[in-house]
């Protein structure tokens, strides 16, 4: 038989446009197909538009019978092209601080605090004792990039500290790295030594430490440098890996479908929804550098980053450039605990933010941590911390 659009299909028709080309967008799109999956299955029929190299568009909704569109908004005139169609729609607006008002009852809204992720980003270098800060946002200038500096500085600013800006790029570096390039390790180059840097997302943060790197400067030794939507796969691949505010944005794709169903089915909901993302997942781009003694710091820099290999006190002792003894007489005058005590912790804690912001397998997160297996974790957390890996996953 050969398909037809006016065939009767007790389906309604979906057109999806949602971009593949970052994390979070594929993470979003993976969320609403599980929810279609899990809830609409029998229901929907998705035409997925991803503006890829082989975009295929909808031009005529209407001989579609299209009944409803998600859209991941880049533009006004995108927003508005979909507005004039007078279908209900889920928009998910990255570009926006805050939802729009004004707009049809049969469009939901959802967009993200790009406020608070600087709030969050403040919050975390202070918890680690940092005194300098910076903050580079995107490129070109853009109100969510603005919005997460405003959060970043206030709150510092609060504190009683300072933010040094990173400059406006010319027009000319904003389509140039390799111009950009040379005003950015004369900006890092002038930074105080342990400076924390808060960079806008991690592709941003990725180009701050291959920069700083080439140009002498250590990470996290001198700099340490935070990122935003912790793509696992740049942030793991970097050197030093970077940590990050993870952006779990498969949540927020499932929310996306459920909204969708109620549009559909004429339910009652919300308008809009604003994410607040308030974790940071601690990697070797931020480890240590509040911590006042140089060995103490260039041993658990090293600890970190071998967590999985069970490094001994002879390997740490010999990464800091320095004996045993001393190293764990440092520890305990800095810390307040021996340097085996100190390794348990930092797998503890490396544990803790794993579970609670990954999707890792509690057996991979053992692994990663250091632990013999999933049931040694657990009884560490247990003992460590009177919780299980399950009550951190919640």
């Amino acid at each position: 038989m050969i398909y037809s659009p006016d065939m009767k299909t007790d389906k309604k028709r979906i057109l999806a446009v949602i971009p593949t080309s970052t994390l979070t967008q594929r993470q979003l799109l993976e969320g609403l197909l599980a929810y279609a999956h899990k809830a609409a299955h029998d229901r929907w029929q998705f035409h997925l538009d991803l503006r890829d190299l082989n975009r295929q568009r909808l031009k005529n909704l209407a001989s579609w019978n299209c009944a409803a569109i998600v859209a991941y908004i880049l533009s006004r005139r995108e927003r508005e092209d979909f507005l004039a169609t007078g279908l209900p729609a889920v928009f998910i607006e990255p570009t926006l601080t805050k939802p729009l008002k004004g707009l049809p009852r049969n469009i939901v809204q959802f967009v993200n605090d790009h406020y608070a992720e600087g709030e969050t980003a403040a919050d975390y270098f202070l918890r680690r004792g940092f005194k300098s800060f910076a903050f580079i946002g995107t490129s070109k200038p853009t109100p969510w990039s603005d919005a997460r500096e405003r959060g970043f500085t206030r709150r510092l600013s609060a504190g009683g500290f300072k933010v040094h800006p990173y400059p406006q790029l010319t027009a000319q570096e904003q389509n140039d790295f390799a111009l950009e390039s040379r005003r950015l390790v004369r900006y890092l180059k002038a930074l105080e030594r342990r400076t924390a840097i808060f960079c806008v997302h991690d592709r941003r943060a990725q180009q701050v430490i291959a920069t700083a790197t080439a140009a002498g400067l250590r990470i996290p030794d001198d700099l340490a440098v935070l990122g935003v939507d912790n793509d696992e796969l740049l942030c793991e691949l970097t050197v030093p890996a970077i940590s990050s505010i993870p952006v779990d944005d498969r949540a927020r794709g499932e929310e996306v479908g459920r909204s969708l169903d109620n549009l559909l089915a004429h339910r009652p909901q919300k308008r809009s929804y604003v994410t607040r993302h308030t974790a940071v997942l601690t990697r070797t781009s931020t480890d240590t550098l509040a911590i006042s003694d140089p060995f103490v710091s260039r041993a658990l820099t090293y600890a970190r980053s071998h967590l999985r290999d069970h490094p001994t006190l002879e390997e740490l002792a010999d990464a800091a450039g320095c004996s045993k003894t001393y190293l764990n007489l440092l520890a305990r005058r800095t810390l307040g605990r021996t340097v085996k005590e100190e390794l348990t912790n930092l797998r503890i804690k490396a544990a803790i933010e794993l579970l609670a912001n990954s999707r890792a397998s509690v057996e991979e997160v053992a692994q990663h941590c250091g632990f013999c297996n999933a049931s040694h974790l657990a009884m560490r957390l247990k003992a460590e911390r009177g919780r299980s890996p399950r009550d951190y996953r919640r």
